[in-house]
């Protein structure tokens, strides 16, 4: 079941990802980038986009199990998680020079990502086998 909610919830996740980026947040996010809409064509190749639903599945997989094993309630689990991934976001945002816009879109993504890890362990955590 660990391997089922890992891959499911990356796949969920991923195309979060393609609906918050595109017609939720794409051209404030364009916009925020400053990428022009031949840039933003260069960056969504197929084969990046594989590379990058490869790369959503494997820290997935490390999601749930860092959120299953630690030795805490699951929100609180979950919380944890947010504010090292949020923080570390808003450091990279801010040497990287980026708007509070660009911010809120990328950080509100990740905790978008993160509820989901959380709602797929709440509800099927209890029938987890490694």
């Amino acid at each position: 079941m660990f391997y089922v909610i890992g891959l499911g919830t990356g796949i969920v996740s991923f195309f979060v990802g393609c609906l918050w980026y595109s017609a939720l947040f794409g051209k404030a996010w364009q916009k925020g980038m400053g990428f022009t809409d031949e840039k933003v064509k260069s960056i969504f190749v197929p084969k990046r986009i594989i590379v990058a639903l490869i790369s959503e599945l494997v820290a997935s997989l490390c999601t749930v199990g860092i959120l299953y094993n630690l030795p805490f309630p699951m929100i609180v689990r979950a919380i944890m998680l947010i504010v090292v991934v949020i923080g570390s976001g808003i450091k990279l945002a801010i040497f990287d020079g980026k708007s509070f816009g660009i911010v809120l879109i990328n950080e509100g993504y990740k905790i978008i990502t993160i509820l989901l890890f959380f709602i797929s362990l709440t509800l099927f955590g209890g029938a987890i086998v490694f």
